[in-house]
C-alpha cells in the first residue's frame, strides 16, 4: 500500500522529467542532424568572431578616448574648484587688503584701530577675528612691550582679547612668517588655532612704517565655515574636493574631521598602499596629476594641482563611474546590441537557410521513401535555376528513369514468368513422353528376349546334333530360326523408329 501511494505522488513528475529528458534529447539530436542549424551556427561563430574582434578594438581605442576625455573633464572640474576657492579666498583678501590701509595709516591710534577692528567684525559675518599684532617696542609705554588689538567671536558676542592660542604671537607662524619674508600670506591651520571653538586660518598683511615692518595685520576665517562653503559650489554633487597645505594639514574637506595639522599623513597610515603614498606626496611636492585611487571601496578620479601664489593645493576626486559612466553604460548597451544581433542573425540565417534547403530536405525524405521501395511518391519539380533546383530536377529524372527501369524490369519478368510456364509445360510433356518411349521400348526389349532366346537354343541345338538331324528338320529348324529373326528384325526397325523421333523431338 506504501509502495501504491509513493508511486502514485512521484510517477508523474519522473515521468515528466523522463518526457523533458527525450524532448531535450531528441531536439539536440535533431539540431545535430540539421544542416540549416550546422551552417547558422558557423556564420554566427564566424560573425561572433568578427564582432569580437571590431568591437574590442573599437572599445579600445574607444577608451583611449573616453579616458581622455574623462581626464580632460576632471581637469575641467578641477579648474572651477579651483576657481571656486580663490575666488572665496580672494574675497577675504580683498576685504583684508581694504581694511589693512586704514589701520596702516592710524598706526598713532591704537583706540581707532580697537574701534575700527570692531565695526569690521560687525560687517562682515563671515570673519570670525581680526588682529593687529605689533612688533615688540613699538610702543613703549606699555608695560610688556608687546602689543595686539585682538577682537574676535564668542558664543554670538564680539570680544577682545590680548593674547592669542595662549601664547605670544611672536613666535606664531601667522605673525612671524609675513614679518620676516614681508610678504601678505595664509597661515597654517594648526591644532590650537581655534576661535570661537572653530579651527582657523589667517590671512596676514605686514604693517609698514616708515619702510619698515612694523607688525602684521591679520584676519581670520573658520575653516569649517569655508569647506561647507566651498563644497556647496562643487561642479558636480558627486564630487568633492579639498584644499591641503603642503605640510598635510586640510584647509577644506567634505569630512571636517580631516580639517586638522597632518590630516594627509594620518590618511597615507591608514591607506599603506604605494599608490595613495606615491599621489599624496606628488600634492605634497605641489605637482600636477591624475590618479586613480580605489576610495571607499570604489574607484575614483583624482586630480591635484597647487594654487599659484599660495601654499595650497587643490584636489578634486570623484567616482570613476560618474566620469566614465557613459562609456560603461555604452559598453553594456554595445554587449546587448551585439548579443541581439546575434540571436537575430542566427534566427535570419537559421530561416534563410532551412528555406533555401527545403528542397534538399525534401529530396533526403524522397531518398528515404525510395530506399524503402516507394518509388511513386510524386515530388514537386523545382523552378529555381541554382544548385538546389537542378539537383531537384535531376533526381526527379532519375527517379523516373528508375521507374521506367523497374517497369521495364517488371514486364521482362512477367515474360519470363510465361515462358517457365511454357518451358515447365513442354519439360512435362517430354517427360511422359520419354517415359512412355522408355516403357515402350522396355516392352518391345522383353519381347525381344523369347525369339533371341529361341534363335540361340535352336542355333545350339544345329550345331550340337546337326549330324544327327535331316534334311527336312535342318530346313524346318532353318525357317523357325528365320521366323524368329524376322521378329526380332520387325522389333529393332520399331525401337530404330522411336529412337529417331526421340532424337527429331530433343533437337
Amino acid at each position: 500500500m506504501v509502495g501504491c501511494i509513493f508511486f502514485c505522488i512521484f510517477a508523474p513528475e519522473q515521468s515528466n522529467l523522463l518526457t523533458l529528458g527525450t524532448m531535450k534529447k531528441n531536439l539536440i539530436h535533431t539540431f545535430m542532424r540539421s544542416l540549416s542549424a550546422k551552417l547558422s551556427l558557423w556564420v554566427v561563430l564566424f560573425v561572433s568572431i568578427l564582432f569580437a574582434a571590431t568591437f574590442s578594438l573599437m572599445f579600445y581605442h574607444a577608451r583611449q578616448i573616453v579616458r581622455a576625455e574623462s581626464i580632460g573633464k576632471a581637469e575641467d572640474l578641477l579648474d572651477k574648484f579651483g576657481i571656486a576657492v580663490i575666488n572665496k579666498l580672494h574675497e577675504k583678501e580683498v576685504v583684508t587688503r581694504q581694511t589693512h590701509w586704514w589701520v596702516e595709516q592710524n598706526l598713532n591710534d591704537t583706540v581707532e584701530i580697537g574701534n575700527y577692528i570692531r565695526k569690521i567684525l560687525d560687517n562682515e559675518p563671515h570673519i570670525v577675528g581680526i588682529a593687529a599684532a605689533f612688533k615688540h617696542g613699538l610702543y613703549p609705554d606699555r608695560k610688556d612691550n608687546d602689543y595686539m588689538i585682538y577682537y574676535h567671536r564668542h558664543k554670538g558676542s564680539v570680544v577682545r582679547s590680548d593674547s592669542f592660542a595662549h601664547a605670544s604671537y611672536l613666535h606664531q607662524q601667522w605673525y612671524e612668517e609675513p614679518v620676516a619674508r614681508n610678504k601678505m600670506m595664509w597661515s597654517e591651520p594648526y591644532e590650537d588655532y581655534r576661535t570661537d571653538d572653530e579651527p582657523i586660518i589667517t590671512y596676514s598683511i605686514p604693517l609698514i612704517k616708515d619702510g619698515e615692518v612694523v607688525g602684521v595685520y591679520g584676519v581670520d576665517i573658520s575653516i569649517y565655515w569655508l569647506s561647507q562653503t566651498i563644497q556647496a559650489q562643487r561642479p558636480m554633487p558627486s564630487m568633492r574636493g579639498a584644499v591641503v597645505t603642503h605640510t598635510g594639514a586640510f584647509v577644506i574637506h567634505s569630512d571636517t574631521s580631516y580639517l586638522r595639522p597632518r590630516a594627509m599623513f594620518r590618511l597615507m597610515e591608514a591607506h599603506p598602499e604605494n599608490e595613495y603614498n606615491y599621489t599624496a606626496y606628488k600634492m605634497l611636492n605641489g605637482e600636477s596629476g591624475i590618479s586613480f585611487l580605489n576610495i571607499y571601496g570604489s574607484t575614483h578620479l583624482v586630480a591635484y594641482k597647487p594654487i599659484e601664489s599660495k601654499q595650497y593645493d587643490i584636489v578634486v576626486f570623484c567616482p570613476e563611474n560618474d566620469i566614465m559612466g557613459h562609456y560603461n553604460y555604452m559598453i553594456s548597451l554595445m554587449a546587448v546590441v551585439v548579443l541581439l544581433a546575434l540571436v537575430a542573425i542566427m534566427v535570419f540565417c537559421w530561416v534563410f537557410i532551412h528555406r533555401e534547403l527545403h528542397p534538399l530536405h525534401v529530396l533526403e525524405q524522397s531518398a528515404r521513401m525510395i530506399k524503402n521501395g516507394h518509388y511513386y511518391t510524386p515530388i514537386k519539380a523545382s523552378k529555381r535555376r541554382d544548385e538546389v533546383g537542378s539537383l531537384t530536377n535531376s533526381f526527379i529524372a532519375m527517379r523516373q528513369g528508375i521507374r521506367e527501369h523497374l517497369a521495364n524490369i517488371a514486364g521482362n519478368k512477367h515474360k519470363l514468368v510465361e515462358q517457365n510456364k511454357q518451358l515447365s509445360a513442354a519439360h512435362d510433356r517430354i517427360e511422359e513422353a520419354n517415359k512412355v518411349k522408355s516403357d515402350f521400348l522396355q516392352n518391345v526389349s522383353d519381347q525381344m528376349i523369347e525369339p533371341v532366346n529361341e534363335i540361340s537354343r535352336l542355333v545350339t541345338e544345329v550345331r550340337k546334333h546337326h549330324t544327327e538331324m535331316s534334311q527336312e528338320q535342318i530346313v524346318q529348324l532353318a525357317n523357325e530360326v528365320d521366323a524368329h529373326t524376322q521378329t526380332v528384325t520387325n522389333l529393332l526397325t520399331k525401337v530404330l523408329e522411336v529412337s529417331t523421333k526421340k532424337q527429331e523431338g530433343e533437337a
